[in-house]
């Protein structure tokens, strides 16, 4: 009969080290909560817009973006536990090509609404009377999808950018913990084990 291998047996010194780097690594697991977070939900979307855009090229585009950006960032945030310090440059620019593609798509929209043909003008060339009822209708949607892509712009030029940023300066906080932690504390989370 084999023998159980017996648990390690943690000294007073070991405990105060993980109490010290559980403490740390605060701002590493609110980081790896957002991007966790951020990635999940914009692969949400762009399934979404990719299901809603099956008619659309420029839906089918935005929704694929947003699938990769998706992708990217779950991948980091499995990075950022393993604490790999060149993963919070990755999820920065990931945000930067997010922004992008919801700018581009933004501007892509309100081009086609400035200068598209309206969609109730079979309705308006068969009918002064009911052209000029459709007017007030034509004026609203026209000022809803303007409003609405230019929030679009907004938002991802804010909170992407904002986040961009805080992915940028998450770098600086990955290496002090590392500088800090012992070595095994850092093997044992490399390895899997969550503080």
């Amino acid at each position: 009969m084999s023998a159980l291998p017996t648990a390690p047996v943690l000294s007073e010194e070991h405990l105060r080290q993980l109490a010290a780097a559980r403490k740390a690594a605060r701002k590493l697991r609110r980081a790896i909560a957002v991007a966790s977070f951020d990635g999940w939900t914009v692969g949400v979307f762009g399934a979404l817009t990719l299901l809603t855009g099956l008619t659309d090229p420029s839906g089918l585009l935005m929704g694929a973006g947003m699938a990769a950006v998706a992708f990217v960032e779950l991948r980091g945030a499995g990075r950022l536990r393993r604490l790999e310090t060149g993963v919070t440059r990755t999820l920065g620019f990931n945000q930067l090509a997010l922004a992008a593609i919801m700018i581009a798509y933004a501007v892509w929209r309100l081009h086609i609404e400035m200068s598209g043909v309206s969609p109730y003008q079979a309705y308006k060339s068969a009918d002064p009377q009911l052209a000029r009822m459709l007017q007030p209708i034509e004026n609203l949607t026209h000022f809803i999808a303007l409003v609405l892509y230019g929030a679009m712009i907004g938002v991802a030029l804010f909170a992407q950018g904002g986040l961009a940023l805080f992915y940028f300066t998450r770098g600086k906080h990955i290496d002090a913990y590392l500088a800090k932690t012992p070595a095994w504390i850092v093997a044992m989370q490399r390895g899997g084990v969550v503080l």
